[in-house]
C-alpha cells in the first residue's frame, strides 16, 4: 500500500509540528507511512500525487477572502501551489481531503464562494449530517449529530456546481461536502485534540483571531465534553475509502 501524504502551509513551525503529530494519533500510522510536506521559504516541492494512498490538506491562518494586495508573496505563492496541486490531484484521481483553508482554497478554485460572513470563534459545534452526509462512507459511523471543535475567520458560503452538502451547523452552512469522486472537504479540523487546541490557540492569539473564551476552559471542553475526538473517525473513514479506491485500481 502507498504512503498517505499531509500537506501543511502553517507558517509557524511548532503547529506544524503539532499538526503531523495529531495526524499521526488519528490515523494511527507512522513517519513511513504518513509522508509530510510544509511550506519553507522556497515553497512546496514537487509533489507526485500517483505515488501517495490518498493526500491530506490541511488547514492554515491564511485566509482566501484577504484582499491581494494585503496577501504576503508567501501566501499568494501557497494559493498558486495548492491550485496546482489540486489540478493534480483531481486529473489523477488520487483521493483527497482538505481542512480549513485547503478546503477554502479548493472551493475558490472550483468556482464556489467563500466569505466571512460565517466565521466561528474557538468553540465546541454541534455538527448535523444532511441526508447524503448520513449515507456516504466518509461519514460512516456518525450519528446525525455530533460535537466538535471549529475555529476559523472565514467560510465556504456557497458549495461549487455539483459539490455534494454532506454537512453543516447552525453557525455555519458547509462543514463537510463531497467535491468529486473521493474528493472530501470539511471546513472543521477533524484532527483536532485538546492538547492541539491549547497550541493552536496559543499560536494564533496574535495572528488576527479571536479566542473566544478562557483557554483553559476550551481545552477541558476538548478533553472531556461529548463526542470528545469523535470527529477523527473521518480521518480513518477518509483513509478506507482512498485504501479501497487504491485496490480498485483508481
Amino acid at each position: 500500500m502507498l504512503p498517505f501524504l499531509l500537506v501543511s502551509t502553517r507558517p509557524e513551525d511548532e503547529a506544524v509540528e503539532a499538526e503531523y503529530a495529531c495526524f499521526q494519533r488519528v490515523t494511527g500510522l507512522d513517519e513511513n507511512s504518513l509522508e509530510q510536506v510544509r511550506l519553507d521559504m522556497l515553497g512546496l516541492p514537487d509533489i507526485d500525487v500517483n505515488a501517495y494512498t490518498g493526500i491530506i490538506v490541511a488547514g492554515s491562518p491564511y485566509g482566501t477572502t484577504t484582499p491581494d494586495d494585503k496577501k504576503s508573496a508567501t501566501q499568494k505563492r501557497t494559493e498558486a501551489e495548492l491550485a496546482h496541486l489540486f489540478t493534480d490531484i483531481v486529473a489523477a484521481r488520487t483521493p483527497c481531503l482538505t481542512t480549513g483553508y485547503g478546503t477554502e482554497v479548493a472551493t475558490v478554485l472550483r468556482g464556489g464562494l467563500v466569505s466571512r460572513a460565517w466565521a466561528e470563534d474557538p468553540q465546541m459545534v454541534d455538527i448535523m449530517l444532511t441526508e447524503e452526509g448520513m449515507n456516504d462512507p466518509l461519514l460512516d459511523g456518525f450519528p446525525r449529530e455530533f460535537l466538535t471543535y471549529v475555529h476559523h475567520r472565514e467560510a465556504v458560503e456557497r458549495m461549487p456546481e455539483g459539490a455534494v452538502l454532506l454537512a453543516k451547523s447552525l453557525t455555519c452552512p458547509v462543514q463537510a461536502m463531497r467535491m468529486g469522486e473521493n474528493f472530501y472537504a470539511t471546513q472543521f479540523n477533524p484532527e483536532i485534540d485538546s492538547d492541539a487546541i491549547r497550541i493552536r490557540l496559543s499560536a494564533y492569539e496574535d495572528a488576527g483571531y479571536g479566542t473566544g473564551g478562557d483557554f483553559d476552559s476550551l481545552v477541558l471542553i476538548g478533553r472531556n465534553g461529548p463526542g470528545t475526538h469523535q470527529a477523527g473517525l473521518l480521518i480513518r473513514n477518509f483513509m478506507r475509502i482512498a485504501q479501497a479506491a487504491q485496490q480498485a485500481g483508481n
